[in-house]
C-alpha cells in the first residue's frame, strides 16, 4: 500500500544522495577516500558499492554505533 510506497520513494531519495554526494567528491578529487577518516577506501568496496563514502572500518564503527 502507500506505506510501501512512502518506503521504496524514501530509498530512492537516499541512494540518490548518495550516488550525488559520490559524484561531488569526484569533482572535488576526494572520491575514493574516506570522509570520516580520509583513508583510502578498498578498490573491491568501491566496485561492490561505488557510492559508499566510508572505508570499511567506519562503515563497521558506524553500523555499530546504530544498533546499540
Amino acid at each position: 500500500g502507500q506505506a510501501m510506497a512512502l518506503e521504496t520513494d524514501r530509498r530512492r531519495h537516499v541512494e540518490l544522495h548518495r550516488v550525488e554526494s559520490a559524484l561531488e567528491r569526484m569533482g572535488e578529487g576526494d572520491y575514493g577516500f574516506c570522509v570520516n577518516c580520509d583513508r583510502k577506501i578498498a578498490a573491491k568496496r568501491l566496485e561492490h558499492d561505488p557510492a559508499t563514502p566510508l572505508c570499511i572500518d567506519c562503515a563497521e564503527l558506524t553500523d555499530t554505533n546504530h544498533h546499540e
